[in-house]
């Protein structure tokens, strides 16, 4: 780690480097250097390549947004990319990986597992108005980090053929999951039409609206930063919303093999936060389908565990046989949860 942070730093003496935060993507540390005699602490992280393969597109996506956020009247505080000592943002090592340092925000914390109606809230309305300061930007010119990000219809897709060719000889006992997955189909066509015909405008979205890319003071428990830019790019703000709800609101993991049940007291707090920052530049049919967003991003996460477990497991981690046939019963039975809400 000492040459890494050498890559962005001259420093007196390299204190340690701890690992902080629980993502499944990118490996975060807590940096503490000496400069001067005094400690200096930064947030450093490794871009996984793997999985974003245009590093210097999601580098570029979040130095654009932060910037255009500073400008703002945005009351939320921004975890700003630091650059090198080249003066470039991203620093490779000699494996290849990709690293980046942001500004540290002290006396935070980033909540975990289930959250209840003040935590949810607040960050719904962190998550608002990191929307609303952003309503403006044009987003046509960000980079999409993760292409096909949630274009469902290319989902979709790719779950008719993985069921065609059955890879793994897993679809003829997973019928009754594979019979519900059509049933909702409807509301993914739905999705797909409202897109296309630009009844939903394009905006800048966040794109992975959980609980843990919200920062909290902890203190006053109050939400200071959003932050995860990594996915940040065009979309529709119903999948952030919808992300949310299907975060926020279960009573357990989508990891449980029990069925979820839907916490109307967070729902109701989730959509109160939200609509406080956004519903004076939301258009109607984004006012009126915020539920089928949800609905949506439900769906369609139902959907990528049922098209993993069908293929044999090739993309999600699993932590056993059975992981993803899990998950994505659960998600259908929070999406039978959800109905007429």
């Amino acid at each position: 780690m000492t040459n890494i942070a050498s890559l962005f730093f001259r420093f007196d003496r390299f204190l340690d480097a701890t690992p902080i935060g629980n993502g499944n993507i990118n490996d975060t540390y807590r940096l503490n250097i000496e400069v001067a005699g005094e400690q200096k602490s930064v947030l450093l992280q490794r871009l996984n390549h793997l999985v974003f393969k245009q590093p210097d597109d999601v580098m570029e996506n979040t130095l654009q947004v932060s910037r255009h956020l500073s400008a703002q009247d945005y009351s939320y505080q921004i975890a700003e990319p630091l650059p090198g000592l080249d003066g470039f943002f991203l620093q490779n090592d000699l494996a290849g990986n990709f690293w980046r340092v942001f500004s540290f925000l002290e006396n935070s914390f980033a909540p975990e597992g289930t959250t209840d109606a003040f935590i949810a809230y607040e960050a719904a309305r962190a998550y608002g108005a990191f929307a609303r300061a952003l309503h403006n930007f044009p987003a046509e010119t960000l980079a999409e980090t993760i292409p096909g990000f949630h274009d469902t219809d290319r989902r979709w897709e790719a779950f008719l053929k993985v069921l065609k060719e059955d890879p793994a000889k897993r679809a003829k006992n997973t019928q009754p999951e594979i019979e519900v997955i059509f049933a909702i189909k409807p509301i993914f066509d739905k999705i797909s039409y409202l897109k296309k015909s630009g009844e939903l405008p394009l905006r800048v979205a966040h794109n992975d609206t959980k609980a843990g890319n919200v920062l909290f003071d902890r203190s006053t428990q109050k939400a200071i930063a959003v932050i995860d830019l990594d996915t940040v790019m065009p979309g529709t703000l119903l999948s952030d919303f919808g992300d949310m709800v299907r975060t926020f609101a279960p009573d357990c993991s989508e990891d449980a093999i029990s069925s979820p049940v839907l916490r109307t007291d967070i729902l109701d707090a989730l959509k109160r936060g939200f609509l406080e920052e956004t519903e004076r530049f939301l258009s109607k049919s984004e006012r009126e389908n915020l539920m089928l967003g949800a609905a949506w991003m439900v769906g369609e996460q139902a959907l990528r565990f049922l098209t993993d477990w069908l293929a044999g497991d090739v993309y999600y981690k699993i932590n056993s046989p059975e992981h993803n046939l899990v998950r994505a019963r659960n998600q259908l039975a929070l999406l039978g949860a959800m109905n007429g809400k």
